[in-house]
């Protein structure tokens, strides 16, 4: 049975995915939420799910800040964004900060409950309409530029460490 909790300041919402999860032989909802504090303050001393449906837009603290930390303090929690927003700064921020799919909430609910699946599965599922963002986002230059300098930076650190093994290698002779 896999667990899982539900963050979406909207009760209408959080009601109608405990009642289609609920439709679900293997899929059981511990617990929803109507904001980020309270769910992650839960996490400390209560039984972790195994995936979160994750609305990314809430009051006080939204959800690619909950992803961060989520991703960061318990990384075995899958989390499967579920939100209405496909724009550049939702959907980079959410896959950037570690989310293991971006789902739209106008999704059949089929869909929805195949896609939690595939994501307790492991792989990464992501909306068409978000991955065209991401394909968009791409070949934008300022990403690229960005994109280079990491690499750079990555480079430089691997050549670093060749130099320092090949020192310590040289020492030992």
């Amino acid at each position: 049975m896999h667990k899982v909790i539900l963050v979406d300041d909207h009760y209408i919402v959080r009601q109608g995915l405990e009642f289609l999860l609920s439709t679900v032989d293997d899929l059981s909802v511990l617990k929803g939420f109507k904001d980020g504090a309270t769910f992650l303050s839960y996490l400390k001393n209560n039984e972790r799910p195994d995936i979160v449906l994750l609305d990314l837009v809430m009051p006080e603290m939204n959800g690619i800040e909950i992803t961060e930390i989520l991703k960061q303090q318990y990384p075995e929690i899958k989390v499967l964004v579920l939100t209405s927003y496909v724009d550049d700064e939702h959907v980079i921020s959410a896959i950037d900060k570690g989310a293991d799919g971006y789902e739209m909430k106008d999704v059949e609910p089929q869909k929805l409950i195949e896609t939690i699946h595939k994501v307790l599965q492991g792989e990464r599922i992501i909306h068409p309409q978000a991955k065209s963002v991401i394909k968009a986002v791409s070949k934008k230059p300022h990403y690229l530029n960005v994109k280079k300098k990491c690499l750079r930076k990555w480079l430089k650190v691997k050549q670093i460490k060749k130099l320092q093994e090949h020192c310590l290698y040289q020492k030992r002779q």
